[in-house]
């Protein structure tokens, strides 16, 4: 019985830590096109090196973007089903003026 418990509770703690990374990977994938290249509408950002669907809705999505920033930029669809950009937080800068921390976490 201990086994199973041990067992039990080794699993959910795997999950609690693969899950959102599996979560960001799916979303990427069926969602991550959409979003090349908008980072640009901050007129700050340098083209990304890649990024990461965090979160996506019909009207709102969080995608992480890594350029010579670590960025989290949240887009809300307009009225002609166009992504635009709505708030742009900085996660890390290789200046040092941003010290923010997300899960799940990427490099």
């Amino acid at each position: 019985m201990k086994k199973y418990i041990i067992l039990s509770i080794v699993l959910i703690l795997l999950g609690v830590i693969f899950f959102p990374y599996l979560k960001v990977e799916y979303l990427t994938m069926k969602y991550g096109d959409e979003f090349v290249g908008l980072e640009q509408q901050t007129n700050m950002l340098n083209d990304s090196k890649y990024l990461k669907v965090f979160s996506y809705n019909d009207t709102e999505a969080v995608v992480y973007y890594l350029s010579d920033t670590r960025s989290l930029i949240t887009f809300n669809k307009d009225s002609d089903n166009n992504w635009q950009y709505k708030e742009w937080r900085v996660i890390w800068s290789k200046s040092g003026n941003a010290d923010e921390f997300i899960w799940p976490y990427y490099k």
